[in-house]
């Protein structure tokens, strides 16, 4: 069969990966195979014109069409750029000029396209000299199509300031937005990345090489953010906004390698430059005046003000070393230094005019001045001391070092409160420099117990210190065994097991609380902590994890493939009374594949996976009643998520007329549904929730004809079909929850019809 007549190449990823994958498993075999006597030569096939000119020729390509897409959908089209109806222009391109192979020039240029009518375009062009020198120029652009059911009241979309009509009406809850539904318009949550790339290598001996790289990045559009107006006691008012997205970024590489027989000695250095355009995002307030906010804090005079990511610089210096000690052993080390910097300008405390004569302590420092220094080595030892016997032996340390000033901080309350200025106020913070500083050690050895039986294991301890954590230190240690064995020539199994322990110092669960308020005022404070004293986090509570993988091929015969694999992964947080106290992890696939003739294979694929994770905890409030109910068990709740997850696929590939006609078709289906189970004490009520649910059905079918030589004509039809339900989406519009002005955003469901037609030349 000749696949190249076949259009792969608006098929999904994953799919026409797995299928290419699951071919080549069966083809491999089947040729490994293949039996010659000594007395006995094997026939040598009449050689093919075209294909001894494929070999020996550099082939260049214009592939040229329209396509059509039958409905509007973000979700359809989230990355590829086929988001809108109609039709679209399929071109693609791979232009490429090499001297002979048997000539003496060494001379070579490519210029590259792909989906260059779509907005997931991408285009390159290369020029050099083989064992010389080389320039690269590209143009790189992915789109984002978040959501296209969204619907907000604010004017200035787009840009730092979001303002109300001049006729709103306010109100203290949504229910009082009189003004509302003749004030939503249409708002799309999407973005543009953009990226010009361009590179130059150059050869300057047959030891050294030396290559630069460097990019420039924008990315323009709309994201979600949350806004708050309020500070505590029920009072927070909130909206969800389109925050502008409106970033450059320039990135510098700088390699220099020095290579011998058995040394390999890699210098480098890594710049990124961050900007944002928008500094902050202001929003005026859409709420009157609740209980708990200063006065003049209501509509209009109110506004909120949030932050946007702020400009930064990443400096990074690196050593890579390697030396082929002997023919059995092998040393590296990789070794970097690394500074990031963040003096973005502070916003004021506050926004809001009716707020801003209280502020009576300004900020301590302009700017945050952050900056992390972060070291990183890595050692690696190898070596094959026996035929039968391989180890390798691994240490990694890295120290992230935050070297950011430690200051005081009044803050004001979600734009809606005077400062409170007193030695025992609440808003009296201090920033702390969160550092870590981890050691992993490693070792892991292999034994050919028999030809086809390998045996694996390992250990492995991993020790970290953190600052400003309930937990500063902890350590891990971790055993592997893995054993895999072909047992014939048909049939092969293995499996691999780790088991994990992590501990530490004692867990202090208020030591952030302690640590960054004032001591006059936790002094205050009842119990002297925020959180559950029981409460754990899981990335630094106690855990026992297991993980288990099983895996088995099967060749019933030459032209048949079956291949198996089971994982399972179970974390036990003994130790934790409250946070998350257990999750597993289970997947089961099957696949196999089937050559059925030389011009026909197919493939099948099916997978299981499935989640659970269970939470608990206990509620309470603050003021006089915090201790009496944090030690209610009548305040325990309980939840316990699932998801479990379905997935199928099958294809084939036929050439219908050998050489002529090739066709092929692959579907996939997929499901999931997540459950959330809650269960209460007898104090505290809950309602039961929705399942949350997703399906997909998508079919490809595509085929090409060879119209004369070097000509071919490509046909594709796909189709998706995508359902979901969501609650947390489905049924809530802007003014459904009363202390949220919401977007009103739906699940997405969609059937999109793709087709497309194009002519491909080669020369």
């Amino acid at each position: 069969m000749n696949a190249s007549l076949v259009d792969h190449r608006n098929t999904p990823p994953r799919l026409r990966l797995l299928g290419q994958a699951l071919t080549v498993a069966c083809l491999l075999p089947a040729a490994a195979s293949a039996q010659f006597t000594l007395d006995e030569e094997p026939a040598k096939p009449p050689a093919d014109p075209e294909y001894v000119r494929d070999l020996t020729e550099v082939r260049s390509r214009v592939e040229a069409g329209v396509g059509y897409v039958s409905e509007d959908s973000f979700k359809f089209g989230r990355y590829s750029g086929l988001n809108e109806e109609g039709p679209y222009l399929d071109l693609n391109f791979d232009i490429r000029k090499w001297g002979p192979y048997d000539g003496d020039s060494t001379e070579y240029s490519r210029f590259y396209g792909e989906n260059i009518g779509l907005d997931s375009r991408f285009a390159s062009f290369e020029y050099g000299r083989q064992g010389d020198y080389g320039i690269r120029i590209e143009y790189d652009q992915i789109p984002y199509f978040g959501d296209e059911t969204g619907r907000t009241p604010f004017n200035g979309v787009g840009g730092g300031d979001l303002v109300l009509p001049s006729n709103w009406v306010p109100g203290q809850d949504t229910s009082g937005f009189t003004q509302l539904s003749q004030s939503l318009r249409d708002v799309n949550i999407e973005n543009d990345r953009k990226r010009v790339g361009a590179g130059f290598d150059k050869l300057l001996s047959p030891q050294w090489h030396f290559f630069t790289d460097y990019n420039y990045e924008t990315k323009e559009g709309l994201r979600t953010t949350a806004g708050v107006i309020g500070n505590t006691g029920g009072n927070p008012r909130a909206a969800i906004l389109p925050e502008p997205i409106d970033y450059t970024e320039h990135k510098f590489d700088a390699v220099l390698d020095y290579t011998t027989k058995r040394q390999q000695l890699r210098f480098g250095y890594h710049l990124s430059l961050f900007t944002n355009k928008q500094d902050a995002l202001t929003w005026q307030s859409p709420y009157s005046r609740i209980s708990g906010w200063a006065v003049g804090v209501t509509y209009p005079g109110a506004f909120g003000r949030l932050a946007l990511p702020p400009d930064n610089e990443y400096h990074q210096f690196a050593v890579n070393y390697g030396n082929n000690l002997s023919d059995t052993s092998r040393f590296t080390a990789d070794v970097s230094y690394a500074r990031m910097t963040q003096d973005e300008t502070f916003e004021d405390y506050t926004v809001n005019p009716a707020l801003t004569g209280s502020v009576t302590e300004p900020l301590p420092r302009s700017s945050l001045d952050g900056r992390i220094d972060n070291t990183l080595v890595n050692l690696l030892y190898t070596s094959r001391p026996l035929p039968k016997l391989n180890w390798k032996a691994q240490l990694r340390y890295e120290d992230r070092d935050n070297k950011t000033p430690t200051d005081t901080y009044v803050y004001i309350g979600g734009d809606s409160q005077l400062q409170d200025t007193r030695p025992t106020s609440s808003r009296r913070r201090t920033n702390e420099p969160y550092s870590r500083e981890e050691i992993k050690l490693a070792l892991d050895a292999g034994y050919k117990l028999a030809s086809r039986t390998d045996l694996t294991a390992g250990l492995e301890h991993h020790s970290t210190e953190r600052t400003f954590t309930e937990r500063h230190e902890a350590d891990e240690n971790t055993l592997r065994l893995g054993l895999k064995s072909q047992v014939s020539s048909r049939v092969g199994a293995g499996f691999r097991y780790e088991r994990s322990d992590r501990d530490g110092s004692t867990y202090v669960g208020n030591e952030p609380f302690l640590s960054s308020y004032d001591p006059r005022y936790t002094a205050t404070v009842d119990g002297e902590w925020e959180n559950l004293p029981g409460l754990r986090k899981y990335y630094l509570a106690d855990r026992e994890r297991d993980k288990l993988a099983l895996f088995a091929n099967f060749m019933p015969a030459h032209s048949v493939n079956i291949g198996f694999s089971a994982n399972y992964t179970d974390d036990d947080y003994e130790a934790s009374e409250f946070g998350l106290t257990r999750s597993t992890i289970e997947n089961y696939t099957l696949d196999a594949s089937y050559m059925a003739t030389e011009n026909t294979s197919l493939y099948a694929f099916a997978t299981v996976e499935e989640h659970e994770s269970d939470q608990d905890g206990r509620a309470f409030r603050g003021g006089d009643v915090k201790l009496q109910q944090a030690s209610d068990p009548r305040q325990d709740w309980t939840v316990g998520h699932r998801d479990d997850m379905d997935s199928l696929g099958l294809g084939f590939t036929h050439a219908l007329i050998k050489d002529k006609l090739d066709i092929g078709a692959d579907y996939v289906y997929a499901k999931s549904d997540g459950k959330i189970d809650v269960t209460t004490g007898s104090l505290l009520e809950s309602e039961p929730l929705p399942d949350l649910k997703t399906e997909l059905h998508s079919l490809s079918l595509y085929g090409g004809y060879k119209l004369k030589t070097d000509m071919f004509l490509k046909v594709r039809y796909y189709y998706e079909q995508y359902d979901s339900k969501d609650w947390a989406l489905d049924d809530v519009d802007p003014d459904t929850l009363a202390n949220v002005l919401a977007l009103g955003d739906k699940s997405p469901d969609y059937d999109a019809h793709v087709v497309t037609l194009s002519l491909e030349y080669r020369f």
